[in-house]
């Protein structure tokens, strides 16, 4: 069981890497905002990459609780309510998805896990969708499943680095918000029912209480 040192340690490296990105955040940074020398924090962690690889393995365990657990008798709304707890799992480790290439490439020993994870993810969304093809919630012909589902898979993994380019500054609930408007953009032309049923995921997002702010800086 972690120390409470450590975990502080853990949460103050996550909110730092966070906000200013993995790849400017030192070891000695980290220390200095937890008011720790740096020998105390090498005792508990021998380096940044340890802190890095640990904070992927709560990622990874958090998040396929959530792809192991979906209702097998899903609907749309269901369907949405997924999209949400992975959506808010990811969030909260967003520096993974920062520049996760150069992430990958830089720790070797996160990259198999990585990729493995990003891959399951995009699988349950593909079981998903074709459960709501089979039972005819969506008029989605079988051949799209697998790009409509590496689609889905592109809002998760990139948008976040989109709206880092563009500037735009999103708090949390923003930027999931943001991710299944698109989501939903994407499904819209495979909906029955269209106008109704976008309705009905709108106001389903929109009980969720977001609160989105954006600004161009």
């Amino acid at each position: 069981m972690a120390s409470k040192t450590a975990e502080r340690i853990l949460f103050t490296s996550l909110e730092l890497f966070n906000e200013h990105g993995e790849a400017t955040v030192t070891s000695v940074d980290i220390a200095m905002e937890l008011d720790i020398s740096p020998g105390n924090l090498y005792y508990h962690f021998k380096g940044k990459e340890v802190i890095v690889l640990a904070l992927f393995d709560m990622y990874r365990h958090k998040l396929s609780r959530i792809l192991a657990t979906p209702d097998p008798d899903l609907s749309l709304q269901d369907f949405f309510c997924f999209l949400y707890l992975t959506l808010d799992c990811s969030s909260l480790f967003r520096f993974l998805y920062r520049n996760p290439s150069d992430l990958m490439e830089k720790y070797p020993a996160l990259a198999k896990g990585f990729r493995q994870l990003l891959l399951t993810r995009e699988e349950t969304v593909g079981r998903q969708l074709d459960y709501l093809r089979r039972n005819q919630q969506l008029n989605l012909p079988a051949d799209s499943l697998a790009p409509l589902s590496e689609q889905i898979g592109l809002v998760f993994s990139q948008a976040a680095n989109y709206y880092l380019i563009k500037e735009q500054v999103l708090d949390q609930k923003g930027f999931i918000q943001k991710c299944l408007t698109s989501i939903l953009f994407l499904l819209r032309p495979y909906l029955k029912d269209d106008d109704e049923a976008v309705g009905v995921l709108k106001e389903l997002i929109g009980e969720l209480r977001f609160n989105w702010e954006g600004r161009d800086e």
